[in-house]
């Protein structure tokens, strides 16, 4: 995956994360994921890419993590589970993590859309991709936990350049 693709995402991930969250998320080292499928942590919601480039994005996270974030984007001290409302929440978030990472896109001239999100929990989660297309994963911290931004995006044979 070409760089200049990857950065709207990673400015859009921390600028919406900081903006819901309250407090801006500290970037690991992105890497290239090795192993398919790939494990995530309790909660995972992926987003779909068509256009110029077609994939996933998966933004995984662990089930405290997803209940904090919920919790403030809900306005909620805390949450004793992940009910539709939370879900929700988390499914916005991935929502416009995306659609931002698009706007982005759309200024270098690549003109993509995006799937609805879906959440899905559970634990020994796994994610698979088709063998060619390779994920670049953007780690961050938080005070409330780690959250994956899974990037797993490919140029289309109709618009690549």
């Amino acid at each position: 995956m070409k760089v200049e693709y990857l950065n709207p995402f990673v400015k859009s991930v921390v600028d919406i994360l900081e903006a819901t969250v309250g407090k801006k998320p500290a970037k690991g080292k992105v890497f290239l994921r090795d192993k398919y499928p790939y494990k995530t942590e309790d909660v995972a919601i992926l987003v779909g890419m068509t256009g110029m480039l077609a994939g996933q994005v998966v933004i995984s996270m662990g089930m405290n993590c997803a209940k904090g974030i919920a919790a403030i984007m809900l306005m909620e001290e805390n949450l004793q589970e992940l009910d539709e409302y939370a879900q929700s929440a988390l499914a916005e978030i991935a929502n416009m993590v995306t659609a931002n990472a698009t706007i982005g896109l759309s200024e270098i001239g690549c003109s993509c859309d995006i799937t609805p999100p879906s959440v899905v929990t559970g634990q020994r989660l796994e994610i698979s991709c088709q063998e060619h297309v390779k994920t670049i994963v953007i780690p961050l911290e938080m005070d409330i936990g780690h959250v994956d931004v899974n990037i797993s995006i490919v140029e289309t044979a109709k618009y690549a350049r």
